[in-house]
């Protein structure tokens, strides 16, 4: 197969991944947009931001941790299991519980973890139990 061939990935990229690719930057900002119009209670002395997921939603979170880190001013740390690290379960830390679904496992451990310590805690989620 030669990847120089433009005209074969249209043959190759049934789902139009690659337009789904290119229009990245546009979803990024716009979900930017989004979440700073969003209602949040107060947020404050964070110094550590752990965003709590698994799958499509650490992809997620994976891509704000590289795009913030340059200017975050605490540590970003992407926590993919059920249980969080003794780090996170403060009233100095964030942590952001992210689930399409709501539902996922991980997530919702990671989730009540937070919650039953002092931690700030937001929840990123379309619905179920999160």
């Amino acid at each position: 197969m030669n990847l120089d061939d433009l005209s074969r990935f249209k043959e190759l990229d049934r789902k139009g991944m690659l337009s789904e690719i290119d229009g990245l930057p546009d979803q990024l900002q716009s979900a930017w947009d989004l979440g700073r119009r969003l209602p949040l209670g107060e947020i404050s002395n964070i110094r550590l931001l752990v965003v709590a997921g698994m799958g499509g939603s650490a992809i997620g979170a994976d891509l704000l941790a590289a795009f913030i880190a340059p200017m975050a001013a605490v540590p970003v740390l992407v926590w993919r299991d059920y249980d969080l690290p003794a780090c996170a379960l403060d009233e100095q830390a964030l942590v952001v519980a992210s689930s399409h679904s709501g539902n996922t496992e991980e997530t919702l451990s990671a989730f009540e973890a937070a919650v039953e310590s002092a931690a700030q805690v937001v929840a990123i989620t379309t619905g179920g139990q999160l």
